[in-house]
């Protein structure tokens, strides 16, 4: 059976975290039919709950061991395209197996680490003797460490062509099915573990420096800066009462709602075509108009802003935060960070960089502050609030905005707050960086709401209240699972009230 062929098919899927799953569900399945032939147990994506109470998760776990691996083995699958990636990723690979097997209060003899790559046997020997001979002088624990490349594992599927096919035909729908039943199973347990281990990553890089944040409109919601569905709403007004006043018409409120509620639905609802009709009405007195709304009703502060200021305020001799690549044309960021002596820069056009001591707030939509006389070039700010604006950077892969996000994408860990991911070009970039990847590593964050419809009132008795439950857990898991090929692993709140927390325990 040619093994490489095989692997590659998964490989095309162009996704590294998609093809792990796969190549992973497929490795297992074949696995588990070899030790079932020996009698012997393969527990597959088991999950612990190990010293205290801390999720302790593997690939798999042989009880009793199987052929010369006496005693309890876990294995780990590890996809890798080149021995390079291989070689730098060992030292993570070690700690991660050691530290988890500590907490796993299993007994564990052998640890078997599968690779997806072709080694010479002097190769293999030497990386095996080099995980061995770190773990007797850190005495680490008494596990022997194996490793298996695409040779053993073709030696593995030759045993089982029919089973390798069978699984291969049906692999997309065997990966989901698995998927579903683990969340099933594990709901509410899964859910908050995988909210502290996502949070103590996060805490990892932020003491790294390697920390980035993407910011969205959410974040200014509670300072009471206007949400796009009111600006649209105002900024018709505006056009309206301008445009009529021209001819000597003035509507009354009745009047004025009633056109404007028809002028929405006559462009299909949708706010960026909605936005350009505003910006061609109101041309030369757009952006007074809208930096005007932006700012009517704005209290300049809240919680979750001044809990972004306190993470983004350097720590120790590091910097704590690397960037902040903002959405938002408001200039909260910089007062709150001005507010609290945060050395930093606002970047809206290209040429522009942040010094050592400076922090970069990129403003890759556009920039719209208060006291526009305080920033030189404002007029070169590319303001993507319309149709037009999205179009220029969708069809500009070199423009700044493209590739100062594309570059932390790619280079960085990112956490995203308040935004939906609605953003054509974010998802664009965020594919793109995933594409980029060597490794399967999921390496963002997303914090997202929760929507669930169990929570919600059912009044009609032929309705199962618990398998409305089960559709809420499917729910999330796919979008999970969606947003894994993006990159980004999600961190659930049932509140955005939530978030200031999370924040707080990253930096401390």
């Amino acid at each position: 059976m040619e093994i490489k062929s095989l692997l590659n098919q998964l490989f095309e899927s162009n996704n590294p975290n998609k093809s792990y799953v796969m190549i992973e569900t497929l490795i297992l399945k074949i696995l588990k039919k070899h030790l079932e032939m020996s009698n012997k147990e393969l527990q597959t994506n088991i999950v612990y709950k190990g010293k205290q109470k801390l999720r302790v998760e593997f690939d798999a776990y042989a009880p009793t061991g199987f052929e010369q691996y006496e005693g309890g083995t876990i294995f780990e699958i590890k996809m890798y395209r080149n021995k390079s990636t291989l070689h730098k990723n060992l030292q993570n690979i070690y700690y991660q197996l050691t530290s988890t097997s500590k907490l796993a209060e299993i007994e564990i003899k052998n640890s078997i680490i599968i690779v997806t790559i072709e080694l010479s046997l002097s190769e293999k020997i030497k990386i095996e003797n080099d995980l061995n001979q770190v773990n007797d002088l850190n005495n680490a624990s008494d596990i022997k460490f194996y490793l298996w490349d695409i040779n053993d594992i073709k030696i593995l599927f030759d045993n089982y062509p029919e089973l390798v096919l069978e699984t291969m035909d049906n692999i997309s729908q065997l990966v989901l099915n698995a998927q579903l039943s683990e969340s099933i199973k594990n709901a509410e347990e899964t859910i908050a573990d995988l909210r502290d281990i996502h949070i103590e990553t996060l805490k990892t890089h932020f003491r790294s420096d390697d920390l980035v944040l993407f910011l969205g409109a959410g974040i200014s919601k509670d300072a009471k800066i206007s949400m796009w569905d009111d600006l649209v709403s105002d900024l018709l007004v505006s056009l309206l009462g301008a445009k009529l006043k021209e001819f000597h018409v003035n509507l009354s409120d009745i009047e004025r709602d009633f056109i404007v509620d028809l002028l929405k639905k006559s462009n299909g609802s949708s706010p960026l075509l909605m936005a350009r009709y505003i910006r061609k009405g109101l041309e030369d007195i757009f952006t007074d108009i809208l930096t005007e709304i932006l700012y009517k009703n704005c209290i300049d502060s809240s919680e979750l802003l001044t809990e972004i200021t306190k993470l983004c305020k350097p720590v120790r001799n590091g910097v704590g935060i690397r960037g902040v690549v903002t959405y938002n044309f408001d200039d909260l960021l910089e007062f709150n960070f001005t507010k609290n002596d945060i050395k930093h820069r606002a970047i809206f056009r290209e040429a522009e960089i942040p010094s050592k001591e400076e922090l970069g707030i990129y403003h890759v939509h556009g920039f719209l502050p208060r006291e526009s006389t305080n920033y030189e070039s404002l007029s070169k700010s590319l303001l993507v609030f319309s149709e037009e604006g999205y179009h220029n950077l969708m069809l500009d892969p070199y423009n700044w905005s493209n590739l100062v996000q594309l570059n932390y994408l790619r280079e960085n860990t990112c956490l995203l707050i308040g935004l939906s991911l609605t953003d054509p070009n974010l998802r664009r970039l965020l594919d793109i960086a995933v594409r980029k990847q060597e490794s399967d590593l999921c390496k963002h964050y997303v914090i997202l709401k929760r929507e669930l419809y169990s929570k919600k009132k059912i009044n009609d008795s032929n309705i199962d209240a618990k398998n409305i439950e089960k559709f809420d857990i499917v729910n999330h898991k796919l979008q999970e699972e969606y947003y894994k090929e993006l990159g980004l692993n999600v961190i659930w709140v049932d509140d955005f009230k939530e978030i200031p927390t999370i924040l707080k325990r990253i930096r401390n």
